[in-house]
């Protein structure tokens, strides 16, 4: 058997925007069948709080922050606090990415192409390419971007994206020749799992999902939260290139 984690889920206990609390979290992870959740704080959950709540519950849960940077929103385990802020440039990811591995953590670019194709005004939303004159024309060409040489996975499936944002993630994850992982962006008990990671291993604690990650030993899933469950990997992952590069919302 897999195990299957939610590897982004926000509680209220350290993400104001988030309505869902600990308890409705485990609950529904629980009723769904999900081995564990990691647990995506903007703010940071306390760790010693975290971990007498985490210890408590018959699920596995860890404790990760949502880091905000100019080049976007990077979710990092292994962290105290966050050590960067959303100003300054590539550099500051830089320096995130060097105290993450001083501290054995490991870094994934979230929903890296949200907004990318909305329709663009004098600028897009995406933070990675904002100038609606040069956008990426395929996934090999938006693998070129220098943050992917600066986190170790990147989000293929978020479940706030829509889909042809997500099926291009997957598509830089190929060229890339990463994996690519899912996670919800939950906050509320509507949405939890719908992207998730399954893992071939039995994953019981930070220390396993990390070897795990490490090892490439999983593949993202959408449809978990319906009960109907796509598995997938870099080696089916497709891009559709007749696909216009704005679509509406």
């Amino acid at each position: 058997m897999p195990s299957i984690f939610d590897l982004h889920v926000h509680t209220h206990m350290g993400s104001p925007d988030s309505a869902l609390t600990p308890e409705e979290l485990v609950a529904e992870a629980r009723r769904m069948g999900l081995t564990g959740a990691v647990v995506t704080e903007h703010n940071g959950w306390p760790r010693h709080d975290f971990e007498l709540f985490a210890a408590r519950q018959e699920i596995i849960l860890v404790r990760a922050l949502e880091v905000y940077t100019p080049l976007g929103h990077i979710i990092t385990l292994g962290l105290e606090n966050h050590v960067t802020g959303p100003s300054g440039g590539l550099n500051t990811v830089r320096q995130l990415r060097r105290e993450v591995e001083r501290v054995g953590g490991y870094m994934i670019l979230a929903h890296p192409f949200r907004f990318l194709f909305d329709p663009p005004g004098i600028y897009t939303q995406n933070i990675l390419f904002e100038d609606p004159a040069n956008l990426p024309k395929t996934p090999a060409d938006a693998a070129k971007h220098p943050i992917f040489e600066l986190v170790d996975e990147l989000e293929v499936v978020n479940g706030g994206n829509i889909e042809v944002e997500n099926r291009f993630a997957q598509g830089v994850a190929k060229a890339l020749g990463r994996w690519g992982t899912g996670g919800s962006d939950a906050h509320s008990v509507q949405g939890l799992a719908k992207g998730a990671t399954a893992f071939k291993g039995d994953i019981r604690s930070e220390e396993d999902l990390l070897e795990a990650l490490r090892a490439g030993d999983f593949t993202p899933v959408e449809g978990f939260h319906v009960g109907r469950p796509d598995f997938y990997s870099r080696e089916t992952a497709h891009w559709d290139a007749s696909l216009p590069l704005t679509l509406p919302r």
